[in-house]
């Protein structure tokens, strides 16, 4: 081994490319297992080859969907559930066309449409009848008139034999996750009406199924669980035929599980008692599910649920004994910090599981015993290539509760790491911090092995990520301090991070040198906090990606699903509350953005005098969530008022909401890369 060297915090070379990032991690969008067969499927984004979703294989590591078909649906904008695997054949959503297609999973068949052509329904979710095998139930969203306001979503059911569509349920805003129980007499199904997000307020209904000859009907509509506005019921399945199991908030704020009976037409929690603990988090994607279903492992008729659970940002593992005595089992040995999509493979459990220090992937765990001995089994690494070489620069993730006046503030701060050097060539100096903002304001960043941070970290800068007030996975309060104040709260818990965490008694990161990036929600924090925040010039770089910068705008023409989300984050509509659209719009503060700026500086480390605050601005052009105009009219704001050359700006065609074609990947790491390297380091 070289002996190790010292350079600039931000000037260490590295190994890690923008290749490394676009290469190093594959991000399983879909995990679903046939239930006749137990074969496991998944479906991953292919960058390099014009961005398709191509269905997987898992176990055989083959390739099912032939080019040019990606298994892709627009439902909701963010997508997911676009798959469906049942004895031997796949039903999928192409994204070129909207339609269902079905193909046996043998990856050498031609794929089938089994809806009419209308590239204005869109469909997702997909659930097949136990016994009418070529039924298919599915959320439909249909765009025949495609404004926000006139989307209409429905569950339908698809009659694959006659490749025809046939209304089911109607009357909701939006919907998710039906299911039928196991002999098919009974569908379950979750929806929601504006203002409302899932996550806030949520309805759980179950209805008696009546199969017709060509389609089905469903009966006597009861409401298991949920409150509009008040109380969040999420992700139902059915534990046998007349018990139903999904998460609620309504005891103490955290998402914990529940069980319905459809013989005594009650709900009640299915552990002994409520924890603080989220046992599911908000649906921005369809289909993520937290738990499945469990055999008894020991033989006996009982039924359990295999829970994820997430406390102080990771994942925990329970055992919920879901048809007996109420008990809950903490299994000891889960060495993933996060987990998802976990569904029922036989007598086992599959799921998608991130680490902090290596590779996840898709893996299998079965139990042993009455105090469920886990067994785990890789069955796809979510790396596609070796990290011989890199991984020596993995850095891990120190979470940090930080307090203000007795509030706690999540974070997660990761430390320069790079083999080659020992530290700073400057004596005293402390890192350049980058603060990144999540996307969703109601989400969560986890923590887990990502190269882009890496990418950086192995460079010299520190890196902290910032769950802000609104954030998931801390329970509802938490999420509730966002609400009326987006744009006021996440921007002062990035500011207030950076702060605590250059002063004592951390003293990690040089607070003159801090830059803030985001990208969707988390570009409008970044554009707020460089503008109408109370000390515009805190951060002496951003870069927003397909971020917010006009309310009324996006108020007006994004996407359905969120279309009345800014009511709550904003306390109200833009008719009722316009003074605060307008001050929390950053193209109306845009003159601030290149305000002079008195700094603080190091007795170590120059700062140049009169520094200026400069943004950069990525966008892609087919985005439907935040339309490029909002990337438009800041930047065309600041160029006319003649600082064109504190502002940069990249639009990339083909692109939506996030990047998904590796040159894209690629040339973005790039830009924001140069970016930092010359107004920050």
């Amino acid at each position: 081994m070289s002996e190790s060297q010292t350079a600039p915090y931000g000037k260490w070379e590295s190994t890690i490319t923008p290749e490394s990032v676009v290469q190093g991690s594959i991000d399983f969008t879909d995990l679903f297992v046939d239930p006749i067969n137990d074969n496991v499927y998944h479906i991953e984004p292919r960058p390099e080859d014009n961005a398709r979703y191509v269905i997987v294989d898992s176990l055989a590591q083959r390739d099912l969907l032939p080019p040019p078909y990606s298994a892709r649906t627009g439902v909701q904008e963010y997508g997911g559930a676009a798959a469906i695997a049942y004895g031997g054949t796949l039903y999928f959503s192409n994204s070129a066309d909207n339609c269902v297609y079905s193909v046996k999973a043998t990856g050498n068949a031609i794929p089938e449409p089994v809806t009419p052509e209308n590239p204005k329904y869109r469909y997702a979710n997909f659930a097949v009848h136990p016994v009418r095998h070529d039924l298919l139930v599915s959320i439909l969203e249909d765009h025949t008139i495609d404004t926000p306001q006139t989307v209409v979503t429905t569950l339908c059911v698809i009659n694959t034999t006659r490749k025809a569509v046939f209304p089911l349920v109607v009357g909701a805003d939006l919907y998710a996750a039906p299911v039928f129980n196991p002999s098919g007499t009974k569908l379950a199904w979750q929806e929601w009406y504006h203002p409302d997000m899932p996550w806030e307020g949520s309805l759980i209904n179950v209805a008696d199924v009546l199969v017709q000859a060509d389609t089905i009907l469903v009966l006597n509509k009861t409401r298991v669980a949920g409150e509009l506005l008040t109380k969040s019921v999420n992700f139902p399945r059915w534990v046998s035929d007349t018990t139903l199991a999904f998460t609620s908030d309504e005891l103490n704020g955290f998402q914990n599980p529940f069980s319905y009976s459809t013989l005594t037409a009650s709900a009640e929690l299915a552990i002994p008692e409520s924890v603080k603990e989220d046992f599911s988090w908000p649906a921005w994607y369809l289909g993520n599910f937290l738990y499945a279903i469990l055999d008894d492992p020991t033989g006996s008729h009982s039924k359990f649920g295999a829970f994820i659970a997430y406390r102080d940002g990771r994942s925990a593992l329970y055992i919920v004994n879901l048809c007996g005595k109420k008990s809950v089992v903490q299994v000891k040995d889960f060495p993933f910090s996060t987990a998802d999509r976990v569904i029922q493979r036989g007598s086992s459990i599959v799921f998608n599981a991130s680490k902090s220090d290596a590779p996840g992937g898709i893996f299998s765990c079965t139990f042993s015993g009455p105090s469920f001995v886990p067994s785990y089994q890789l069955l796809k690494s979510s790396s596609p290539q070796s990290t011989t070489g890199n991984e020596t620069y993995i850095t891990a993730p120190q979470p940090i509760t930080l307090y203000r006046d007795g509030k706690p503030l999540y974070v997660v701060y990761y430390s320069p790491k790079n083999p080659k050097y020992s530290g700073s060539s400057i004596h005293g100096e402390k890192p350049p911090c980058i603060v990144n903002v999540h996307g969703d304001p109601t989400s969560m960043e986890a923590q887990t092995l990502n190269w882009e941070k890496l990418y950086y970290t192995s460079r010299g800068y520190a890196w902290v990520d910032v769950n802000y007030g609104g954030s998931s996975c801390y329970g509802r309060e938490y999420v509730t301090r966002l609400d009326g104040n987006w744009g006021v709260v996440d921007v002062q818990d990035c500011h207030d991070a950076a702060t605590l965490l250059a002063a004592a008694p951390y003293s990690l990161i040089d607070v003159s040198r801090v830059a803030i990036r985001g990208g969707s929600a988390g570009g409008f924090t970044t554009l707020a906090a460089v503008s109408f925040a109370p000390n515009p010039g805190f951060f002496k770089a951003a870069a927003s990606s397909f971020g917010v910068s006009d309310l009324f705008s996006f108020a007006q023409f994004t996407h359905k699903y969120e279309l009345r989300y800014a009511d709550k984050l904003l306390g109200g509509t833009a008719q009722t509350v316009p003074e605060v659209y307008a001050a929390r719009s950053a193209v109306n503060h845009a003159d601030k953005i290149v305000t002079p700026l008195l700094v603080r500086a190091s007795s170590l480390v120059r700062i140049p005098r009169g520094l200026r605050v400069v943004v950069k601005v990525l966008q892609g052009a087919d985005d439907k969530i935040v339309l490029p105009e909002q990337a438009e009219k800041i930047v065309n704001t600041i160029v006319g008022q003649g600082h064109a050359d504190k502002v940069k700006y990249r639009l990339f065609e083909g692109e939506g909401h996030g990047w998904r074609r590796a040159e894209t990947i690629k040339e973005a790491v790039e830009l924001e890369h140069d970016w930092y390297d010359k107004h920050l380091v």
